[in-house]
Parts: structure tokens; sequence; C-alpha cells
């Protein structure tokens, strides 16, 4: 039996946190919007374990994350110039970011070291990401 909770893990991200807030908001006027979102998670730990050459590996603490991501966009159809210019019907245009403060999930053995295969680019690839996006639908 596995206890997340103290220790025990079944992905690469370390156990379950024992605490998660997650939070939105979104505000929308007049073809206008904002989307907020709030992700924070407490530490965790995984034990170690046998390392397969006859001694035990050493237990690693994962920090504490907290991500935020905003999301602006306009439906440029529902806006007061889009009303007067047909064409603008069904067109929408949005810039996103995730994970805007750049936060990377730290681990860190015993020693304090972070081992190889977990270093921060390692588990997350992306970090800040920034998307646009163009979108239209014909009627």
């Amino acid at each position: 039996m596995l206890d997340l909770l103290h220790g025990s893990a079944v992905g690469g991200s370390g156990g379950q946190p024992q605490h998660e807030i997650q939070g939105n908001a979104t505000l929308f006027k007049d073809g206008l919007g904002l989307r907020a979102e709030a992700n924070w998670q407490s530490g965790t730990f995984v034990r170690g374990g046998p390392n397969g050459q006859g001694g035990v590996a050493d237990d690693l603490r994962f920090s504490s994350l907290a991500t935020f991501n905003l999301r602006l966009f306009a439906d440029l159809g529902q806006t007061k110039l889009g009303r007067q210019h047909r064409w603008m019907r069904g067109f929408r245009v949005s810039l996103g970011v995730n994970n805007l403060l750049n936060q990377r999930l730290q681990v860190r053995d015993s020693n304090g070291a972070t081992p190889s295969s977990y270093q921060p680019d390692l588990l997350d690839p992306l970090g800040r990401s920034v998307r646009i996006s163009i979108r239209k639908q014909f009627f």
C-alpha cells in the first residue's frame, strides 16, 4: 500500500501535497476580458529506498510551488468598433501567459543537492510561456 502523503510517490513530481489552493477570476465587459488563475501546492517529500547497489537512496524534498496564469482576450465583434464593421463578427484575439512568474519545482536530497534527473529544466521544460491567438468564425 502506498501512502502518498507520507513519502510514497507514483510519478516524478513528488508525493501528494497535503495542501493545495486553486483560484480563478474572470472579468468581461463589452467584448473585452481578463482571466486570471492562481495555483499553489505545499512541498512534499519522497522516502528513499534500495538503490540497487546494496545501499539506500536519499530522501528527496520537493519545494512548494505557486503558479499564476493570465489571459487577455477581445471578442472584436462585440466591441463598439466591431458592431460598426460586420467583418469583425466572430473575430477573437487573445494573449495568454502561463506561469507568469516562471516558478519551477525545486528538488533537493539530504545534502542539499539537486539530483541530475530532477533539474528544473527537465521537470518543466517550458517554464513561462506566452501565446497569442487569433480566431475568426465564419457564419
